[in-house]
Formats: C-alpha cells, structure tokens, sequence
C-alpha cells in the first residue's frame, strides 16, 4: 500500500460514525480508523458493513484491534479479516495492557503462517517509557512495517515536549533495530488530559499539535470521535500536512540523500496573551480582522460559556494570529 497521507479520525464504537464523519469533514481529513476486534474478540458485522460505509462516504477506511492481556493471539483473526474484507491497512493498538513480549510471541508467530503484506500493518503504542514490558514492542514492529503511531497523550503525565520531542523522535535510533530500519512515524493525538482529569481545554491541547507540526508529520490521526469537542476542530483544520510521493512501499533501500525542502506550507501561528493583552490590542498589532480573530480564537470563549467579550481576554490564553 502507499504511505499514509493526510489526516485520520479513529472510531470506538460503529455509531461514532456521524461525529467522525463531522469532524474528519471539518478538519480535512480522508482516513477514518473502525474498531474491528477487541482483545479475543472479533466484530463480524461491525467489520463487513463499516468499511461499505466509511467508502460510500468518500473516506480511506483503516481498521485497528486493540491487544489485551487476555489471550492476545485470539487478536488473530479481527486483523487478518479486516485486511481480507479491504480495509487498506490494521492498526494493532497497545493501549494501556500490561502486555509482555512473550504474551504476544504467539500472536506474531500465527501472523507469520498467513499470508499477509506486513506494510499494511501498523504498531500504536504509549512512548517507551509507558510500555511495562519493552520487549513487547521488539516482537511486534517486525511484523508492523507499516509503521510507529505513537500515541501522543497528555495521560501519560508529562508535558508535550517530554512526550514528543524526548520519548518518541529522540527513542528512534533505539527503535531501528527492532524495525530493522527507522520506522515512519504517524502521531496519534488526543484530548484525555491527565489520570483522573478532565479532557484538555483547547490551549492545553495546542502545544500538543504545535510540537507535531515541528517534525514535518506526513500523516497524524485524533483518538477518538466521541471525545473530540468542536472547540478542537478549528485546531485541528488549519494543520497542513505535506504528502509525499504514493509510489508503493518496498523492501528497504539505502537511505536516500537528503534533500532540501523547495517548498514550506504555511502553519498556524499562536502567542500566549499577557495581562496587558486585549482583543481590540491584538486584532490591530497583527493586522487581522475581527471577523478572522473570532473565526480562529472564538472557541475560547466559546468553551467556557463565555460571551465573545473584546474586552475580557485571560492570561495565558493560546491566541491564534496567523
């Protein structure tokens, strides 16, 4: 299959499908991720009929299963059906299970007798340091060539710049042996806030999102519909993504020579207001009209039952003016 390009929503459950179609809408987004199995168990029916619907819709459809600690090799069958039934690619996800590398062995040794292009399977996972068992990535990201989806959440407890920039891009080079190569990276975002707290406000969330534009993403995907509040989506839109060639993935080459971007697309700009900061202030220092500052930053106001007052803007807002 070709590099995955663009943006993607993922779906818990199959009525999700409405909002997730909303927001994969509203953010431009082609890909829409259906829950195919669950730990030992397959969903026949949800699997046949969501991928009809996900492509009546004009929408990529990928599939993930979610491995538990439960008899993880009964994962079997959700994802080699999933790919027979057409779904481009199957997303095995590690979410929170206390998974260990000799628990999934079984697994990857049943994956190994059956016929499946390995590029169309991909490993979602928390950064090193929030897997109880390293090895388990080991054994599972030669059988997902496809790639790494990080999962890039805010419950792990540390900061985006702790869960970004120190326990994904920097634990790469640690990762290439277990990939055999540096795996492609696709970021998985999400509001869930930290253990026991609310889901993150629209300016906690944009540090999240600054830091993965940093790193040039050619594909990034938000966990999951059903908790990503509209407040999020004008976040979300503006967050251009430059894709590559979608020549067909092969066996790995030698690296190519790097090579200089000719082109660098425009990505929102935000400051953090100060005491002394008003609408009016900022509207006239970066040139925009109030029609554009409402249309970008109205969600702040908007989220906390607030009337878009010009005059009323809080220290340590996130601020969008370009």
């Amino acid at each position: 299959m070709a590099q995955l390009c663009g943006k993607g929503v993922w779906l818990r459950y199959s009525h999700d499908l409405q909002r997730a179609t909303e927001i994969a809408t509203a953010i431009e987004a082609h890909y829409l991720l259906v829950k195919v199995g669950h730990g030992p168990y397959y969903f026949p029916e949800t699997t046949r009929t969501m991928i009809q619907r996900v492509q009546s819709l004009g929408f990529h459809a990928l599939a993930w299963v979610e491995l538990t600690d439960y008899s993880p090799r009964e994962s079997l069958k959700a994802i080699v059906e999933s790919l027979s039934r057409g779904y481009e690619a199957t997303v095995l996800l590690m979410k929170s299970a206390a998974l260990t590398g000799e628990m999934v062995r079984p697994l990857v040794e049943a994956l190994d007798n059956v016929e499946i292009p390995r590029q169309r399977l991909f490993l979602a996972t928390p950064p090193m340091a929030y897997l109880p068992d390293r090895s388990v990535l080991e054994t599972l990201a030669p059988l997902c060539q496809g790639g790494w989806m990080p999962l890039c959440f805010a419950s792990w407890g540390m900061s985006s710049e702790q869960v970004v920039e120190q326990e994904i891009y920097h634990a790469l080079s640690d990762l290439g042996p277990a990939w055999g190569k540096t795996p492609e990276v696709y970021p998985v975002l999400s509001p869930l806030g930290a253990p026991a707290a609310p889901l993150l406000l629209p300016e906690e969330f944009i540090p999240w999102v600054e830091r993965i534009i940093h790193h040039g993403v050619h594909f990034f995907s938000v966990y999951h519909a059903a908790i990503t509040e509209k407040a999020l989506w004008q976040l979300l839109l503006p967050v251009s993504v430059p894709c590559r060639s979608t020549d067909e993935i092969t066996a790995p080459q030698e690296e190519p020579e790097e090579v200089t971007p000719t082109e660098v697309l425009p990505q929102p700009i935000y400051i953090t207001a100060t005491v002394s900061d008003t609408v009016w202030g900022i509207i006239s220092r970066y040139g925009m009209t109030k029609q554009q500052f409402w249309k970008w930053n109205g969600h702040l106001w908007d989220s906390r039952g607030l009337p878009r007052d010009g005059d009323y803007l809080q220290k340590g807002w996130r601020i969008r003016v370009r």
